[in-house]
């Protein structure tokens, strides 16, 4: 298993609206037939998915926005910071997020990096970072995915198929957006980073990132990384408790599968 650390990103900003963020889809549920507000070339789930990420507001998400689809191996919780949580996926492992880049202050990094065990594909959620200097979020965002190329063994030809890249002053100072699809290869990535440089102060960065192999990605879109971003946002649903990740009576067996009490993985009770 390789372990990936680098930035990532997520944060619904206002900064967007600058370019149109914030307004509604067509309302009609079909994702299938979905086109992004942002970028023309996208369609579909990464239509769909391209605009959540970066602060429009869709009413065609997929219902796996609103309930836990995959089954869960267990939960985590950043160990400097409890708000950072989510419950994990089986068949993949989650890191705590470390910068490897030299903008962020070592130490001061609250992310996420999720990796399938196959290493084909990676969720990656940096909640908070402080970083030296007066770094554009373009430049953050390039050293973010070159190191994600790196990981994916630079696969070509590479093609960026949608950017945005926007700076406007913000309450706390000069904020600073921008996002990314590339195509590379196989693969698909799908990045962003949102920065705010509060002078005299100090400056800070959140960003996202995910991979997936491109025939794959709708399907990983749907199946894990629309659920782990509700997640952060209070969306989805609790699991069952014979799905849950945990041993809730205390018998020394997990879910359904190892505790032969769990009929099913929606069994609500490992007890009986």
């Amino acid at each position: 298993m390789k372990r990936y650390t680098v930035l990532s990103a997520l944060l619904v900003s206002a900064v967007l609206t600058a370019c149109g963020g914030g307004g509604s889809s067509s309302g009609n549920g079909d994702v299938a037939s979905a086109r992004s507000q942002l970028c023309s070339e996208l369609s579909g789930l990464e239509a769909v998915y391209w605009d959540f990420i970066n602060g429009v507001i869709r009413t065609d998400l997929p219902t796996t926005a609103f309930t836990i689809p995959f089954n869960v191996q267990g939960s985590y919780t950043h160990a400097r910071s409890p708000l950072l949580g989510f419950l994990v996926p089986q068949g993949w492992t989650v890191f705590d997020a470390r910068d490897q880049s030299g903008f962020a202050f070592a130490g001061t990094e609250v992310g996420a990096d999720l990796i399938r065990d196959d290493n084909q594909a990676v969720w990656r959620y940096m909640l908070s970072a402080e970083i030296g200097g007066d770094f554009t979020a373009m430049r953050v965002l390039n050293a973010d995915i070159n190191t994600a190329l790196s990981f994916l063994g630079t696969p070509s030809p590479i093609q960026e198929q949608c950017e945005i890249n926007l700076q406007q002053n913000g309450i706390l100072g000069l904020e600073s957006v921008a996002a990314k699809v590339v195509r590379a290869g196989d693969y698909t990535i799908m990045a962003r980073i949102h920065i705010t440089l509060v002078t005299g102060v100090s400056n800070y960065y959140d960003g996202y990132l995910s991979v997936a192999r491109t025939t794959d990605h709708p399907a990983v879109i749907n199946d894990i990384f629309v659920p782990m971003i509700t997640q952060l946002y209070g969306g989805g649903s609790d699991p069952e408790a014979c799905e849950d990740g945990e041993d809730n009576d205390n018998d020394g067996l997990t879910d359904f599968g190892q505790d032969p009490q769990c009929d099913s993985p929606s069994d609500d009770n490992e007890a009986s």
